[in-house]
Parts: C-alpha cells; structure tokens; sequence
C-alpha cells in the first residue's frame, strides 16, 4: 500500500498551467518547493529545435525563452530532438522574489531529467503503469526506487499523474550546475599592478578577467627583437633565459651573446619586456600580460645594423628551442615621406620564421604600426608592419581613444594599449636598474613618480605591441598548435569594438568582420581570445591567386577618381590583399590609392602631404580589410589625386594577390 504521508502537492493543476507553476517535491524525504517555467526549455548542447533561438548558456546547452508553453514546443511535430529538449525549474528556497539577476537565476535553476525518485514499496512498481515507465533501478536510497521515462517531458506528464493519484512520495531527478571551487580570478600581488590601466581599468582594458587563471605563458618563448633586454633585471631575472644557455643574441656592439644593453637610453627593449612578460605574483615591480613566458633577447636597433642582421634577427630560433613569439616595436621611419619599405633580406628572415620556425607553425610576429600620424604618415605605406607574416598593432589611450600619434592603415589588424603624453594616460614599466637609469628618467619626465628600475611614462605603438605578444603567449599555452594565420585571426575575431572612436569608422564587410583602419578589427579581448582557442580548427593550407593589369592609366591633377574594373574568377577565402602598382608622379605624396572589393569594401592608403618624393616602382600595400570576404567577383582599383598643383601622374602597372584558403 502507498504511504499516506503526500510530500507532493501541486498547487496548479497540471491541466490548466499558468505560465510558472509551483511544485512541492520530497527529495528523499525532504520538502522541496520548486516552480516550473513554462515558457523557458532547455536545449542540451541546443539540440532539438531546427532554429535556436537566443538563450542563456547553461551547463552543456542553453535555457532559451520561448512564447509558447515549453510542454507544446516540445510535442510540437518540428520539435527534432524531444530527448535533448527538457522543463526548466527553479529552486524557490534558493531565488527569492527580489533575486532577478541571471547569476541568481542560474544558480536557482533546475532541469528536469527523464527520471523520477519515487518511493516504493517492493513489489509495488506496477502501479506505475499508467504512467508508461520505461525501467526501474535501485536508488542508493532503500526504499526508493528511480524511474526512467522516454523523455523529460514524458516524466513531467508522470509526474502531474503521481500528483492526481495522490499518495505518492517522489521528485525529479533534477540536472544542476556545481560550481567548482578552484579560485578563479587570481589577483596579482605585484606592487604596482595597480597603476597598470591597461590590465585592470574600470573603463578600457585588455579584458583579462579569468586570464590567469587559463594560462600564464608558462613554456612559450618570446624574443624582444629592440635595443636590448636586461636580464638581470629584478622583475624579469626570473623569465629570461641565462645567459650561459645561448638563447639570445646580440648584433650591436659588446658580447655577441649578451642582449643587456649598455647605454643608460637603451631602456626601450627593457620596458617593451615588462609589458609582456614581467613577472607576477612575486610581490614586487609590474606584471606582464603572460608573467610566466620566457623572454629572450634579440639586440639590433642600439645602433645601426646591417640588413642581414635584422633578417638573422626576425628569424631568430636557437637550437633545441622554439621561438613561439617575436615582439618588435620599432621600423621604418614615422615622418610621412618615406617609402617604408624592408629590405629583402629582412623579409626573407620574417617569411623563414613565420613558415619554417615552431615546426612550421610558425612564429607570430607582433610589430609596432606606427607612431607618425602627426606626420600624416599612413601604415598602409609601412612594408614591415603591414606584412602578410605580420600583426600589425594599432595604439588606443585609457579613454578608448585612437592614440593621437597612432597611424591608421588598410594593414592594422589590431589595437593595444599606447596610452597617451602625459600622466595619467602613460603606460607602468619596467625600466633599466641603477641610479644613472633614474636620474635620466627623472631628467626626462619630471612628473614621474614611478621608483627606480620602473616608468610610469612608456607609450606608443610600441608599448601596444608587447601586450599583443603577450596575448599571444597566452593563447598559444592554451592550444600550441595555432599555426600564425590562426592566432591573427581569433584575435581579430574576439576583438572588442564598443567606445572606440578613432579616425576611421568601423565597417562591416562581405564575411562579418567588421573593421577600421584605425583600429583593425579593434581592442583585444585577452578573455575572448583564451575562450576560442583551444576550440579553434586551423585554417586550411595557404592558397594565393592574383590578377595583373596591362596598360596605363592617367591619374589627373583635379580629384578625380580613375577607376578600374578588375572581375577575378578564382574563388578564395580571403585573408591578405596585396596591391602591387607602378605610378609616375613627381609628387607622389598627392595619391589617394585603394581598392574596393565586390562587397564594396574599401582599403585606402590616404595621401602624405610631407612625401614629395617621385614615383612608386613595384610597391606592394597588404590589407586585412577583406578578412574571410570572397575573391571571386568585381574589385575595383582606384586612385586620385586631389592636390591641385600642376602635377599628374600616370598608372604604369598594377596587380592584385589574393592569398586565403580554397573555397
């Protein structure tokens, strides 16, 4: 006979459901009041409907919000999974009628299983028929027994039947979300991580959140291509390789094998290293964006150094090692009149790293774009930055603001933290030791209140770049098998966007990523980029077609825009434009230049007043404006000069390159 104590009592009538519905359940014996949420449905690993609606991420699929009654959904013909589809209850000892934040609601929230909890006694399982159980089986509970049924809904309908019969002690077997109690959000304990802005900022900032807590840099190797890098420094002693292991290298003057630097102003490397690696957690100094990655020094730009050095330097991979990350914060001059261009030997040092270095995965190369917006220097005119090997890193200050100094291009893939002149929109750094050290800091910046062996007065593009490499150390303890396209793109794809105002206006373009020349794909997202890695597929082998132009073309003197149709019928993913061309001009610095693809967006290397140089001869311009559009279809190249000064130019050869992955 069945116990007469009832534990269950429906308060609404199973037949006529309000929109929520409370329950009292005996879990084993233990009152528990519940109310179901029939207009929420879970959806196990969002299985089960042909359209998912937008739902809140719960446990292993979403809870989504419907304008039916979750019971019809699921019973509904174009329901096609009924099995991953389950009622939504919530745990009312646990959601107070004040609690309306989601982080409560989830905490609250109860799915159902296909499974009752029903105390029984033996031999009585029978009078469960009507119900249409599919088995029983022993509850750790004696006395219990558990239930199993076609689907959750289906144990819903026992479950409304148990409650009519009346009599019946039971509860759902109910799905939950533990929390794990592994202490998340590790906070530094460094002793200046507080004036670090750009880590820990109530408005911008890099985003770390849980970073830390993910990965560290722990076993990734980052080489500080700059002036110099002291390794003895107290908050970077402890991720530099010694100098005994011959890990670094030094191309200026002094031991060939010793990266310090040996002038009291070459602290630049110095400080470029504390932003990407300093150590953390030690109680002492900055920490890094990746405080646990080695740091290895490449010494080239102390003093002049020849072309193969700067190739030998991109390409640095020492024996028995790998070179995951190469951090290089300087380039071609910023004046605006330049051509930008990098030797060949210095290309072929970052193609060698980027296809031959860490198995052939690659060393990703993060590189400064640019401090010459001043100059109204363009990066886009920048051959070492806006490389296809390269990710070309824009700078914002502490208010979401493109750096004044910051240069735009059809190049930047990304942006950073550069900060600003003056305190309090400067960047804390490590600095070089000593007093002679200081004094040349206290001589340069007397605002400074940073200690010996810091800065608080570091800035540019070129403090942006080292947090990007440190980004990417990250990333690449999560999932070491990230070829360099591939980290490019997931940082592209997790940047944020949202407060940034720059020179130019964020456009979508014809795959959804939208875009900025004064930004690239916008801030990173440290967070966003450690979430998608490990779940990253790698881009397919890199494919190239290109289209070459016959003929010439005039550029006139009066603004006006020579357009040039140019259909390609190779259909490629694209992840790189390159724009090869040949122009007359006597003053070249006049040019608008660009190209605008099927979708109509638009890459633009804008004109350079200070250049009044003659002539481009096979000059080469890179784009990640088309990242994932199409190649197929109608581009268009365009160019005009709108400076009336009694110089036009001629056109004389133009090609475009499309290299991506195999449509």
């Amino acid at each position: 006979m069945h116990h007469l104590k009832v534990f269950l009592i429906l308060l609404t009538t199973a037949g006529v459901l309000s929109a929520q519905s409370e329950y009292l359940f005996s879990d084993g014996g233990h009152p528990t009041k519940v109310r179901l949420a029939e207009d929420e449905l879970f959806s196990r690993a969002n299985r089960g409907v042909r359209s998912v609606a937008t739902g809140q991420a719960w446990g292993s699929g979403s809870v989504l919000r419907l304008e039916t009654s979750a019971r019809k959904f699921a019973r509904a013909n174009w329901a096609q999974d009924s099995r991953a589809l389950a009622p939504v209850f919530y745990d009312l000892a646990d959601l107070s009628p004040r609690a309306t934040s989601e982080a409560r609601r989830a905490a609250a929230r109860r799915v159902m299983t296909a499974k009752l909890h029903v105390r029984l006694e033996p031999g009585h399982t029978e009078s469960l028929a009507p119900t249409r159980p599919l088995a029983f089986e022993a509850s750790l509970l004696p006395g219990w027994v558990l239930v199993s049924y076609d689907d959750a809904f289906a144990a819903l309908d026992a479950a409304d039947w148990l409650s009519r019969q009346g009599g019946y002690e039971f509860s759902p077997v109910f799905s939950r979300v533990m929390s794990k109690r592994q202490i998340l959000n590790k906070l530094p304990n460094d002793t200046y991580y507080s004036k670090q802005w750009h880590l820990q900022s109530s408005a911008f900032n890099l985003t770390m959140r849980n970073a830390w807590d993910l990965a560290t840099g722990k076993d990734i190797n980052i080489a500080i291509v700059d002036d110099g890098l002291e390794i003895a420094h107290e908050d970077l002693s402890d991720n530099s390789y010694s100098l005994g292991q011959g890990l670094h290298i030094n191309f200026n003057e002094g031991d060939p094998n010793d990266p310090s630097p040996l002038k009291t102003e070459d602290n630049h490397g110095t400080s470029c290293a504390g932003l990407t690696a300093a150590v953390g957690f030690n109680n002492l100094g900055v920490i890094g964006v990746a405080p646990a990655a080695g740091l290895m020094g490449v010494r080239l730009i102390a003093g002049d150094s020849p072309d193969d050095a700067a190739g030998r330097a991109l390409a640095w991979q020492p024996k028995d090692i790998i070179t995951h990350v190469s951090s290089n914060s300087w380039g071609p001059s910023d004046d605006g009149a330049s051509g930008g261009r990098i030797s060949s030997l210095q290309l072929a040092g970052i193609e060698k790293g980027a296809r031959e270095n860490r198995n052939g995965l690659g060393t990703v190369f993060a590189i400064s774009a640019g401090n010459g917006r001043a100059e109204n220097d363009d990066q886009s005119y920048d051959g070492f930055s806006s490389s296809r090997y390269a990710i070309a890193v824009a700078a914002v200050d502490r208010e979401g603001k493109q750096s004044s100094y910051s240069e735009s291009g059809m190049g930047v893939a990304i942006s950073a933290f550069g900060g600003e002149y003056k305190q309090p929109n400067v960047m804390w750094t490590t600095d070089n030791m000593g007093a002679d050290s200081h004094a040349s800091k206290l001589e340069k910046h007397e605002t400074t209140l940073a200690p010996p062996n810091y800065t608080d007065s570091f800035n540019g593009t070129s403090a942006a770049a080292p947090q990007i490499s440190g980004a990417i150390a990250l990333m690449l303890e999560r999932n070491p098998r990230l070829g360099y396209r591939d980290v490019k793109e997931i940082l592209m794809r997790t940047a944020n966007r949202e407060g940034l105002q720059g020179k130019d206006e964020f456009v979508k373009n014809g795959a959804d990523f939208v875009l900025s020349h004064s930004f690239g794909a916008g801030l990173v997202n440290v967070s966003a980029a450690l979430e998608l890695a490990p779940r990253w597929t790698n881009l397919g082998p890199l494919v190239f077609a290109e289209v070459e132009l016959t003929g010439t073309g005039a550029i006139p003197d009066d603004g006006t825009v020579v357009s040039t149709d140019v259909p390609v019928s190779n259909r490629l993913r694209v992840e790189h434009v390159e724009l090869t061309f040949s122009i007359k001009h006597a003053n070249r610095g006049d040019i608008t230049i660009g190209f605008i693809s099927p979708s109509g967006m638009l890459s633009v290397a804008q004109p350079r007043p200070n250049d009044d140089n003659a002539d481009f001869t096979n000059y080469t311009m890179t784009s990640v404006m088309h990242w994932g559009e199409s190649s197929a279809g109608t581009w268009k190249l365009v160019f005009a000069d709108n400076v009336a000064n009694g110089v036009a130019g001629t056109i004389t050869a133009a090609k475009l390159r499309f290299l991506g992955t195999a449509q």
